[in-house]
């Protein structure tokens, strides 16, 4: 019984603390820690900006309520511990009124079956509150690629990652349902991730376990951390704010409006926007946002002295908002809305409706394809009449906007009117001239018109002549009821265009066209540069504070290791410079190169001689794993072969188990056939003295020994030893017979001694066994 009381108690806590809506660091944007003086600062600032009868905004009575509720709690110390402690957020601390609400979204009674509870039926399963609005906007990593993120280049995309078992998210979840109140008016999406269903994309967002709910914004692709600690929807509409930037409603006054409205030659329509209010309203900067391509947003505060050509000349209305759209004309404004409150979907049905110049310029591919749009229908087929011009000529492209703009013609909602830069399109002119063997090869201000039946079939149909300007007016009385024309270049067109909407019309040509070059595009250089700026704020916004002392000891790390390999490899060229100068000085010139070449040898490679007084060091004494390595020669081949020795043994002058010597043959060539009479083999007994005898001096000349006195053996290399190969006789050792049939020079004999030595040291050379080193004696 006391167990299920406990029980009980422990739900009831957990639905108490869970079912707590009311945050009032949330709401004044503050951290937990924040001192009283923090509290009132911002509390002055958003009651200045949340104020009734300051803000024009429909909740503005119901934020400043929640606001003056958070500041009351916090200001008082008792009230603010109580709810720090326990989350009671009301007048008197003992107040908790019933909130049967609480309960209502939980799938369970914590009442029921408690007797099962420690069987096999127990079940807990917790439901947060405003859970199902989560759950209605959760997307999945397939509608993301799919929907969300091509989206996002047109629309704002705030993405919330949430999981079930997040406190966080319990508190957010009645702001989350507020901000939705607040964006959708306003053209901004919302969805949410779960963490745990989609981990994959919750790991694109930068999201982690420890840090939910987490709050990104994605616009145009790219990716925004929100990295306030407090979530809440001043915070966050702060937060779009700033990735919106300054420069996409710039502010416009009587001194640069005019610079403004004339900017249309970048091919977009100009937006200006006016009221009284200082700061940008939100949904301006999303409509700004989603039209960015087709048009320029400018913003003029109506103030007495800054704006008053503006309101003067276009008669705004002080008391309300406006926009006013402009093509061409800056006179006249094309479009105009005035309200107390401009609802986005009226302003985006007023900007779809005149997003595009009188006369447009072709500049890129998509720019065609929403100009001049696919139709295989006959019956409805769209026309594009292009005119055919470069950006200088002005007066051509203004005589066909004035055409355009008072054509009353057949078909007049089936045909656009556009111009396309010779330059700019080069290939697609160029192949609209070859269709067409009657053409000019110049088509300098002329007209055509292109009927899109396909993604690459263009049907066309060049007007004859050159397009004329209003001043080459011919008056030729033309019928008034279709267009009043001014030459004939016009009536030719219209001619043309009444035609091709008839029954029996026809485009007699047809080209096959290739994708339009992006005129805007920027260029290599810029592309990087900007893949590197995105690369960079990406790693900004990733990097958390507590990963930031992580990042900055690997990189500490791994500078001071570059520092001390830097000062080492420094500290050791000093040393050899000193040392090569130290051997320099010690070392006199001679005239003779040979003789020069092998003092030098011996002063930075010891090489010892091998005769009686040195024979028991180099030989008899030798600690075990070390070796002698000696060069048999004589005094007439010394200077050829002892520099040849020396620079092949050179790579292994660090080796402290080496000892490099010579020995000249005249002087131990009875020890030399004493250790051979003792490795040698033979059919039987002792060695012939004649045999012994017999051996060469000059054939030894050249030969390697490689001796361990301690292991009494030796290894011997020759450029006539055929090592590895069975001998059958002691007289086929071309080391003991004297082998006139072949010979080689003195500079040639060591030439296979590098890769002796590497087997050598690999142990795979023969080994001649000793069982006692002979005595050296001195001729």
């Amino acid at each position: 019984m006391k167990m299920k009381f406990l029980l009980i108690l422990l739900l009831s806590f957990c639905f108490e603390s869970v079912s707590s809506h009311f945050d009032p660091y949330g709401t004044l944007g503050v951290k937990r820690g924040a001192t009283l003086q923090e509290i009132r600062k911002a509390y002055k600032l958003l009651a200045k900006e949340w104020h009734p009868d300051k803000s024009n905004n429909p909740s503005a009575q119901e934020e400043f309520v929640e606001i003056n509720r958070a500041y009351e709690l916090l200001r008082d110390p008792e009230r603010r511990k109580l709810y720090d402690n326990r989350g009671i957020s009301e007048d008197t601390p003992n107040f908790r009124p019933p909130r049967p609400e609480a309960y209502a979204y939980s799938t369970f009674d914590p009442f029921d079956d408690l007797s099962s509870v420690f069987g096999k039926g127990f079940r807990f399963q917790f439901h947060m509150p405003d859970s199902g609005l989560f759950h209605e906007q959760t997307i999945t990593l397939k509608g993301y690629e799919k929907n969300v993120l091509p989206a996002s280049a047109r629309t704002p995309q705030l993405i919330l990652t949430y999981s079930d078992w997040c406190m966080g998210c319990v508190r957010a979840a009645p702001m989350w349902k507020r901000l939705g109140e607040e964006m959708n008016p306003v053209g901004i999406s919302m969805s949410t991730v779960h963490a745990g269903r989609e981990p994959k994309l919750a790991r694109n967002f930068g999201a982690r376990t420890d840090s939910l709910p987490h709050l990104v914004l994605l616009m145009d692709g790219r990716i925004y951390q929100y990295r306030d600690e407090t979530l809440s929807v001043i915070n966050i509409i702060r937060f779009i704010r700033e990735k919106f930037g300054t420069q996409l409603i710039p502010r416009v006054d009587d001194s640069n409006y005019e610079d403004f409205l004339n900017g249309w030659r970048d091919n977009r329509v100009r937006v200006l926007i006016t009221g009284k209010a200082e700061v940008l309203r939100l949904r301006y900067l999303a409509l700004a946002y989603q039209y960015r391509r087709f048009a320029a947003f400018g913003y003029a505060r109506l103030i007495e002295g800054e704006t008053t050509q503006i309101q003067d000349r276009y008669n705004i209305p002080s008391t309300m908002d406006s926009m006013f759209v402009f093509r061409e004309e800056v006179d006249t404004p094309a479009a105009k809305l005035s309200m107390p409150d401009l609802p986005f979907s009226v302003m985006t049905d007023v900007l779809e409706a005149n997003k595009y110049l009188l006369l447009p310029r072709i500049s890129s591919q998509k720019i065609l394809d929403e100009l001049c749009p696919l139709d295989s229908s006959r019956v409805r087929r769209r026309l594009c009449v292009m005119l055919v011009a470069e950006e200088e000529d002005e007066d051509a492209q203004e005589s066909l906007r004035k055409y355009a703009k008072v054509y009353r013609g057949p078909g007049k909602d089936r045909v656009g009117f556009v111009y396309v830069s010779k330059k700019g399109q080069q290939a697609f002119v160029q192949a609209l001239i070859e269709a067409d063997e009657s053409m000019v090869k110049n088509p300098d201000r002329r007209l055509v018109i292109i009927w899109r039946r396909n993604l690459s079939s263009v049907s066309f149909l060049w007007i004859p002549g050159t397009w004329k300007r209003d001043e080459e007016s011919e008056n030729d009385g033309f019928a008034e009821d279709i267009l009043p024309p001014w030459n004939s270049s016009q009536y030719e067109l219209t001619a043309a265009l009444k035609r091709l909407f008839s029954d029996d019309g026809n485009l007699p040509n047809e080209t096959t066209m290739k994708e339009l070059v992006d005129e805007n595009a920027a260029g290599l250089l810029q592309r990087i540069y900007n893949r590197i700026l995105i690369l960079l704020e990406s790693i900004k916004d990733r990097i958390r504070k507590e990963d930031l002392l992580a990042a900055v000891s690997v990189i500490a790390t791994i500078v001071f290791i570059m520092a001390v390999a830097y000062v080492m490899a420094y500290l050791v060229s000093l040393e050899e410079e000193t040392i090569q100068a130290k051997r320099s000085k010690a070392t006199s010139p001679s005239s003779n190169s040979c003789a020069s070449t092998a003092s030098t040898a011996t002063l930075q490679l010891k090489m010892h001689e091998l005769r009686g007084e040195t024979y028991n060091g180099m030989v008899r004494l030798l600690k075990p794993g070390c070796r002698t390595i000696v060069l048999l020669l004589d005094k007439e081949t010394k200077a050829k072969i002892l520099p040849v020795f020396h620079r092949i043994v050179w790579p292994y002058r660090k080796n402290k188990t080496l000892m490099f010597g010579w020995m000249y043959v005249e002087r131990g060539l009875d020890w030399y056939k004493q250790l051979l009479s003792l490795a040698l083999p033979l059919w039987e007994g002792n060695p012939d003295p004649q045999q012994l005898e017999s051996i060469n001096p000059r054939n030894c000349i050249g030969t390697i020994l490689s001796l361990n006195g301690h292991r009494k053996y030796f290894c011997i290399y020759h450029a006539k030893h055929l090592e590895g190969q069975q001998r059958a006789a002691y007289a086929e050792e071309p080391l003991l017979v004297d082998d006139s049939s072949s010979f080689i020079f003195v500079e040639r004999l060591l030439d296979g001694l590098s890769n002796w030595l590497d087997r050598l040291f690999e142990g795979t050379t023969h080994r001649y066994h000793v069982n006692y080193w002979p005595e050296f004696g001195n001729k």
